[in-house]
């Protein structure tokens, strides 16, 4: 498939199969177009599953509207990969595009390199109630994993000021294992 001309492509529907295949061959003006025809969830997850930089190109291609929508769409640690992609002089901009919270989790995303263990890292967890079954937290957690399309790597049983519990979080290994104790565990 070669470039396509928007006017062409404003008549018509495009489906994110077909951008995604003309893709190398686009101009970012014409991605940027064909990701705006795209209906607006389609657009999404079309946006959310292409390589940092060309989020960068992207993005940095809006109006200051969507850039901030854009931004915000992201989890933390996509987010902090798009501003490592942009130049250097548009990063403080696409920062700034963050509420608050997650402003915060970015920049704390970006004193890391790269590479590093912590730049590669979603600083999201989840969280489980003490009074919750076996059954029932691993219903949540899969529930979680599905409608957040990331990976859970910690799970914590906080109390009612959310500190960890230590004896819930071994009870509830010791069930889902059959009761089986961890040898190597330290005490």
């Amino acid at each position: 498939m070669t470039a396509f001309d928007t006017a062409e492509v404003r008549d018509r529907t495009l489906t994110a199969g077909e951008l995604q295949e003309a893709w190398p061959v686009l101009s970012p003006e014409e991605r940027l177009e064909g990701l705006r025809v795209l209906p607006h969830a389609e657009a999404e997850d079309f946006l959310l599953a292409l390589p940092a930089r060309d989020q960068a190109e992207l993005i940095l291609s809006t109006s200051p509207a969507e850039r901030r929508s854009w931004m915000r769409l992201m989890p933390p640690d996509d987010a902090a990969d798009v501003i490592q992609e942009a130049p250097e002089e548009e990063r403080q901009n696409l920062l700034a595009q963050l509420d608050d919270p997650l402003r915060k989790e970015v920049a704390a995303l970006l004193a890391y390199a790269e590479d590093d263990a912590g730049g590669l890292m979603n600083p999201r967890y989840a969280r489980l109630r003490p009074e919750m079954s076996v059954d029932e937290a691993a219903s949540y957690l899969r529930r979680q994993a599905r409608e957040h399309a990331e990976t859970l790597y910690y799970v914590y049983v906080l109390d009612p000021d959310h500190y960890p519990l230590e004896r819930v979080i071994e009870r509830l290994v010791g069930r889902y294992t059959g009761g089986a104790r961890h040898a190597n565990r330290a005490h």
